[in-house]
């Protein structure tokens, strides 16, 4: 059972869009994400809304959430000042990275356990969904009446691949596993004022100390009963308004149940069955990371896919710059918050970070 009563039918096929990309979550939101951490803890006198707490312990707290279960509906919007972009509307002809980097998304959530998930993007006519229930993992899409299944291997814990990792808890979760990288050169405050989907809420918030990033500082809010994260957003520098804001507009602490978990596809459905060894192989999954230096938030992250990058399917048309040098040739993706190079070879570059810094970078990293 989908979140319709009827499969939607799309207006046709769409181009471009490979099949093992569509697992991955786009390189420059990963960026962003990854490089949302915590740090050196301060905190500020909360009010009376929500009982006194420090930085070390809402961390703590949220790595151990005493819910059983929720669901909810998410939205995000996202400003990275990109140019327009084709191909956005409702996801025909486009690419999950041009989708998701401009605009606003609606997703609905449902949460069973690390092992009972379900998340839906919503589009104006169609609708993009993925169940994990145990193992079995299924990506529905409507426009193109096709589903893709594979078996997570034991033991694979929370790591749901795909449109799972651009919810508020996923992204809090990331922010968690950078804590110890990003300690050195971040502070942190708490506060207790947010309101999020109706709900009394920590907020905790993330500053770098160096000026050589383009964040300026990243939002946590935290449900004041559950510990639940109920949304993120990210700040550029010299910005009054998010760049990235994924929260709830509206949740409900019930386990949903076990069937809203569970996926059959409708009568005439394209089914293909996938492997993780096929997306690992296709680097969809898990591209070689490059050894670089400064793990901090002027870092970069890099990735060698083994294989060259074919830009014309991502849909990002003249948001790309042509840039070379001696470290190599392709396209530059320059934000308000980050800044991605995809190189023709196959490597690509990403961080919060001026361009100057991606080059050196690639320049480093060169294959021999």
């Amino acid at each position: 059972m989908i979140s319709r009563q009827t499969p939607i039918p799309g207006t046709g096929s769409r181009p471009g869009r490979h099949r093992l990309l569509r697992w991955s979550v786009p390189v420059s939101v990963a960026a962003v994400i990854a490089l949302i951490a915590s740090g050196v803890l301060h905190s500020e006198r909360p009010s009376a809304a929500l009982p006194q707490t420090t930085p070390a312990a809402l961390l703590a707290s949220v790595g151990t959430p005493t819910v059983t279960g929720f669901s909810g509906t998410v939205v995000s919007h996202i400003s990275l000042g990109l140019p327009d972009l084709p191909s956005i509307g409702d996801l025909p002809g486009g690419s999950p990275l041009a989708s998701l980097l401009s605009g606003s998304r609606t997703l609905q959530v449902w949460y069973g356990g690390v092992d009972k998930q379900r998340v839906a993007l919503l589009g104006t006519t169609d609708e993009t969904d993925l169940f994990r229930s145990g193992r079995s993992l299924w990506r529905w899409d409507s426009a193109d009446h096709e589903a893709d299944h594979l078996r997570v291997p034991t033991g694979s814990g929370t790591q749901t691949p795909g449109l799972a990792a651009l919810t508020p808890a996923a992204m809090a979760s990331m922010a968690l596993t950078s804590l110890k990288s990003l300690r050195p050169t971040t502070r942190i405050t708490v506060r207790s004022d947010r309101d999020v989907a109706d709900r009394a809420a920590y907020e905790l918030i993330l500053q770098p100390k160096t000026v050589q990033t383009r964040i300026a500082s990243v939002h946590i809010a935290i449900d004041g009963r559950t510990k639940v994260p109920l949304g993120v957003q990210v700040y550029a520098r010299g910005s009054s308004t998010p760049a990235i804001d994924v929260s709830y507009s509206s949740i409900r602490f019930a386990a949903p149940s076990d069937t809203t978990f569970d996926f059959s596809p409708p009568m005439g459905a394209k089914v293909r069955h996938l492997s993780m060894h096929a997306l690992r192989r296709s680097g969809a999954l898990t591209p070689e990371r490059l050894t670089l230096a400064g793990p901090n938030w002027a870092g970069v992250l890099g990735y060698d896919t083994k294989r060259p990058v074919h830009l014309a399917g991502l849909g990002l048309g003249r948001a790309l710059t042509r840039v070379s040098g001696a470290w190599g040739s392709g396209r530059l993706l320059q934000t308000s918050l980050v800044s991605v190079l995809l190189l023709h070879d196959g490597r690509v570059f990403a961080g919060a970070v001026d361009p100057s810094e991606l080059y050196a970078a690639a320049a480093r990293t060169q294959r021999k």
